[in-house]
């Protein structure tokens, strides 16, 4: 009795479980820290899986998730494809979940439990570092199920209600710890189980193989958090994007479908919007912003005259440090290797922080954390009055920093640039260490 309690506390009713090729399976789940209220830190989400094959120690299987609430993947990481088995492959989803202290990625679980020998009350196992026990059986909707336990040194880990007759989880609930200690818990339940037609599943397979190879040939890795969406990689969006969604007319990718040609559509407009504004200011005199060293003391711009003068517009914070970050080393090199009275580098703190009285020195002292933990030896300012206006500010488009813009020696803008540069290893910012040999007039 105490087993099938435990298992309506998870699930009242769950639709009838069957895992085979061709079957279509949709889970709901949410995300959320155990302090405080669920509307400020809930994160929902829907995860679609398409079974293509079934074998008995795995399966080959399609998803696509849908986020709403603490942030989210972009479009181009809201699909993939896994083989679901006893050791589990690269490629199954994860959720973007965004606090004030930082991104975190969270892993979900396959909901496809395949092993070896079949459960059965009362197994027990240690799989990394994990101890695993059938607790009991009991009943959900019309299922019978496992109800499997998961914990180490530290407590429970992971409850599970598998059905006893297919490798379907039925229902999860997962303590997860992010941050400093901070418990969270994550749970997902079947919500609906689809045995497509031989047609309906082919076309399904088609769309998701078709839009996996678009991300492949617009060379997307999979979980990276900024996708760069650069001249080239959009001009083939724009192209290829209308065959494969015409390939897409129902299922768990109309939403991914909708959300790519929206994309499209505004990385159009924003390229568009960052170009008019790199349009106004290169050729003309710089703007002298009012800006601030870290310790509060004015800038003085005349230090700049008759130099060629980097600046590099970013937000500066030492948590959560996320890229960018790592080009703020390679920025130090092309300085550190240039004389000081040829050029100038300027890190300027761009965090919407410091115009907040109450947030102003905790964006000052993040500022010096870095600078500190990167060894940075060209100097950081800080922008509390929003100087980073009057050089266009990327975000007003929706773009993101960093920005980076080049005045000349004569004090005019040669250069304007948003978003990170490709690195050599060896050469470092080849395009901007070009860009300031030309202005200095070094030999090439």
């Amino acid at each position: 009795m105490h087993a099938l309690l435990i298992a309506l506390a998870f699930a009242t009713a769950s639709p009838t479980a069957t895992v085979e090729a061709g079957t279509q399976l949709v889970f709901q789940g949410s995300f959320g820290a155990e302090k405080g209220s669920a509307a400020d830190t809930e994160k929902q989400f829907k995860l679609s899986l398409l079974v293509a094959e079934v074998r008995p120690t795995g399966a080959a299987v399609y998803w696509a998730l849908e986020e709403q609430g603490r942030g989210g993947w972009s479009w181009v990481h809201r699909f993939g494809h896994y083989q679901s088995g006893r050791s589990e492959s690269e490629g199954q989803p994860t959720l973007l979940y965004e606090r004030a202290e930082g991104t975190n990625e969270i892993e979900l679980l396959s909901p496809l439990f395949f092993r070896d020998p079949p459960l059965a009350e009362g197994t027990q196992w240690k799989e990394d570092r994990f101890d695993h026990e059938v607790k009991g059986t009991g009943k959900v909707g019309d299922n019978s199920v496992w109800n499997l336990e998961v914990s180490n040194g530290y407590g429970l880990k992971r409850r599970m209600l598998i059905d006893q007759r297919s490798p379907l989880i039925l229902s999860l609930k997962e303590n997860v710890f992010i941050g400093q200690g901070e418990k969270h818990e994550l749970r997902y339940e079947l919500v609906s189980a689809t045995k497509l037609d031989a047609a309906q599943s082919e076309a399904g397979i088609a769309a998701f193989d078709s839009l996996l190879a678009l991300r492949n040939r617009l060379g997307i890795v999979p979980g990276t958090r900024d996708t760069k969406w650069n001249d080239e990689r959009l001009a083939m969006l724009r192209e290829q994007l209308p065959a494969v969604v015409s390939k897409i007319s129902d299922g768990p990718l109309t939403t991914i479908a909708r959300d790519a040609e929206r994309d499209a559509k505004e990385q159009k407009n924003r390229a568009g919007a960052v170009e008019l504004m790199r349009g106004k200011l290169v050729g003309n005199a710089a703007p002298r912003p009012e800006l601030r060293q870290l310790n509060g003391q004015p800038f003085d711009w005349s230090q700049t005259d008759g130099k060629v003068t980097v600046l590099h517009f970013w937000e500066y914070r030492d948590t959560p440090l996320e890229e960018p970050y790592g080009q703020i080393a390679y920025l130090d090199f092309l300085f550190r290797n240039r004389p000081a009275e040829d050029v100038v580098v300027l890190g300027v703190c761009a965090n919407q922080r410091l115009q907040d009285p109450e947030t102003e020195l905790k964006a000052i002292l993040s500022a010096k954390k870095l600078v500190a933990f990167m060894n940075l030896s060209y100097p950081i300012l800080a922008d509390h009055a929003g100087g980073v206006r009057q050089f266009g500010d990327p975000r007003a488009t929706g773009a993101k920093l960093p920005l980076f813009v080049v005045i000349g020696k004569d004090g005019k803008i040669v250069h304007y640039h948003v978003g990170t540069y490709e690195v050599n290893r060896d050469r470092g910012l080849e395009e901007l260490e070009a860009i300031v040999k030309k202005a200095v007039g070094s030999p090439e």
